[in-house]
């Protein structure tokens, strides 16, 4: 495959999965057959399958793509010459646009993972290199790779992630039972804990 017909053919994959993604998001993954999925992109099942043989095959792809698009985002915040602000913009940038569509996505994947041990290993692998991309910054941020802090910022590294996994949860999980302005407020506290979390001296001691 020629470097043209490589890129089209990555093009088209990636519009399959934007296509896809509100299929699952709304049925799951276990209501979505892959004809439902081949509908929804407007192919021929048999095309489709050229592209995507199965469902976990999906899956790994999304999951791939949204980690490529993670370490695009820390290449940003380890480019700063002030890393704190930049990563503090970007993550209040996720928490007030996170699309509800993402949010019950990501509840669909986490889901998927009890039930396949290569999504369940992709999943680790993709955490793990979150958390990395976060310790990074923190040292950056403090200027500080002593052990102790290190141990400290891999704590915090792992609260970061639970604070934002868990404000999508309860985004999808509370539907129209969070308006606007209690989803704002939620937004705006995790906010502020994620403030504290990257900013507080690693030597500050936990009440």
């Amino acid at each position: 495959m020629d470097t043209a017909t490589d890129s089209f053919a990555s093009k088209r994959a990636s519009d399959i999965l934007d296509k896809v993604k509100s299929v699952f998001a709304l049925s799951g993954f276990e209501g979505t057959s892959m004809q439902d999925l081949a509908q929804a992109t407007q192919m021929s099942v048999g095309n489709f399958y050229r592209y995507f043989p199965s469902k976990d095959a999906i899956v790994t792809a999304l999951v791939k793509r949204d980690l490529a698009e993670i370490e695009a985002v820390f290449e940003v915040v380890n480019a700063a010459p002030d890393p704190g602000p930049v990563f503090m913009r970007l993550l209040r940038e996720r928490i007030e646009t996170l699309p509800i569509e993402d949010a019950a996505l990501w509840s669909e994947v986490q889901a998927a993972s009890y039930r396949s041990e290569a999504i369940a290993d992709l999943m680790r692998s993709m955490e793990t290199t979150v958390r990395t991309n976060v310790v990074k910054a923190l040292i950056r941020i403090h200027g500080d790779d002593s052990a102790e802090a290190l141990a400290v910022f891999e704590t915090r590294a792992h609260l970061l992630m639970l604070l934002i996994h868990g404000f999508a949860q309860r985004k999808y999980c509370a539907g129209e039972g969070l308006c606007p302005v209690q989803s704002a407020a939620l937004g705006e506290l995790v906010l502020s804990t994620l403030h504290h979390t990257i900013f507080a001296s690693p030597t500050e001691t936990a009440e």
